[in-house]
């Protein structure tokens, strides 16, 4: 969460525009290569791959740099950034925070308001786990 909200902010910095904050400009091949760096964020991006993905790395790294990886990513920020996602996020379960920020096609603030409700999240769930204790 941390890594993006950094690329997040460092893509948007120097005066940039926030249009310019899309999901095919924070997400990389550098991004992508420091995530498979660390083996925490590598198991957590496995739970959701199918299994011909897991354990190994480079067969990650291959498939999320491959042209048609790209192409998608581009298909969604483009989809994104027109507001068109707004509904299908609301249908998801995002928060009314991140469906409201996707329907301004406004990265940086639905990124930010998936990490906070993640956080909260978190937080209910530690609660829930102390409450069972």
């Amino acid at each position: 969460k941390q890594w993006y909200q950094r690329r997040v902010a460092i893509t948007a910095g120097g005066g940039a525009p926030k249009e310019s904050v899309t999901p095919a400009s924070v997400i990389s091949k550098e991004a992508i290569d420091g995530l498979l760096e660390c083996p925490d964020t590598v198991a957590k991006l496995e739970q959701h791959l199918p299994e011909a993905l897991r354990g190994n790395p480079e067969t990650m790294r291959g498939t999320l740099n491959s042209p048609q990886f790209q192409q998608g990513l581009q298909l969604f920020s483009s989809a994104f950034k027109s507001g068109q996602l707004a509904p299908l996020m609301k249908s998801l379960g995002f928060t009314d925070s991140a469906g409201n920020a996707a329907a301004g096609g406004d990265f940086e603030a639905f990124v930010r308001a998936v990490a906070d409700a993640t956080k909260e999240k978190e937080k209910d769930d530690v609660e829930e786990d102390m409450a069972l204790d």
